[in-house]
């Protein structure tokens, strides 16, 4: 950083910081100029929650061969710091598709039903136009909804480690339809919401995104995808054997970058969260984690 002074001559320089808050002469006339001090460095946010959390890069390993998804975290030295887990609820699941499989064809027959009594007694044409199109097309809506209201949500809790004894940060799935929009809200230690995360489903069209909202619903902060070109050639050739990986930049409310969310080329899914730029820790450590694990899981990468 150069400091910018001016003497009474006319003369201009552009000093060394280190030359701030003294007193120099001018070159050119001898008279004094005053050199000013440098403006005080901007504080280094103060990092709440678990000291686990007090770090500018966390290596996730996702474990496979599980039925839970799960996920370790260590810091940038491999050590573990954290244990996620997120449950799958497969056989639940699986009932609750069965169960909408089985209203989607209740629909079917009990809207024919209806039609075909209808027809019988003179009924209404446009009516019975409408019996037969529900009756078909009517099936598919029936059985997401059917589905999507039985399955049960899929919260996500991180841990200290894999005993599961003591909760760090816990991530609701606020809906079970998500349709246009997918949610989360980050709860801490006391149940209290730290940010809600969200994925807005037409924004993704051509370029992935999610959305850090505080309380009032503004985005702090926003996860895009890398390229916009990249991202286009993804929706065409999917990861093309692990060369089109998914990664993701991280930026604050002015679009100045503050992290990275990086997949490297492993055979195992292994994910690198690089908040390094963010040398104020302007976000939160528990938010960015929370993101990172939402921008794996949550694209079901």
């Amino acid at each position: 950083m150069s400091v910018n002074v001016n003497c009474a001559c006319g003369a201009a320089y552009n000093l060394k910081d280190e030359y701030a808050g003294s007193s120099l002469a001018c070159p050119k006339c001898g008279a004094g100029i005053e050199v000013p001090a440098l403006p005080p460095a901007p504080p280094v946010h103060a990092q709440e929650g678990d000291p686990a959390f007090a770090r500018d890069k966390f290596l996730l390993n996702q474990k496979h061969m599980a039925i839970r998804e799960k996920y370790g975290v260590a810091d940038e030295a491999g050590a573990p710091l954290m244990y996620v887990e997120r449950p799958r609820y497969i056989f639940l699941n699986v009932l609750a598709i069965f169960a909408g499989i089985f209203a989607g064809l209740l629909n079917f027959f009990g809207s024919a039903a209806v039609r075909a009594v209808l027809k019988s007694g003179g009924g209404d044409p446009l009516l019975l136009v409408f019996l037969s199109f529900w009756a078909v097309f009517g099936a598919i809506p029936v059985i997401y909804f059917t589905a999507a209201l039985l399955a049960k949500k899929r919260h996500i809790t991180v841990y200290r480690d894999e005993s599961k004894a003591e909760i760090l940060l816990t991530i609701l799935q606020d809906s079970k339809i998500q349709i246009l929009t997918a949610a989360f809200t980050v709860l801490d230690t006391q149940s209290a919401p730290v940010v809600r995360l969200v994925k807005k489903r037409l924004h993704n069209i051509f370029r992935k995104r999610w959305y850090c909202q505080d309380s009032s619903g503004t985005s702090r902060f926003i996860a895009k995808e890398d390229s916009m070109i990249l991202s286009i050639l993804r929706r065409f050739l999917g990861s093309f054997f692990g060369l089109l990986r998914t990664d993701f930049i991280i930026y604050n409310r002015a679009g100045n970058m503050v992290g990275e969310f990086n997949r490297k080329l492993t055979i195992l899914d292994r994910y690198v969260l690089d908040l390094s730029s963010d040398s104020l820790r302007s976000m939160d450590r528990r938010i960015s984690l929370a993101l990172g694990i939402m921008l794996d899981t949550g694209e079901k990468r």
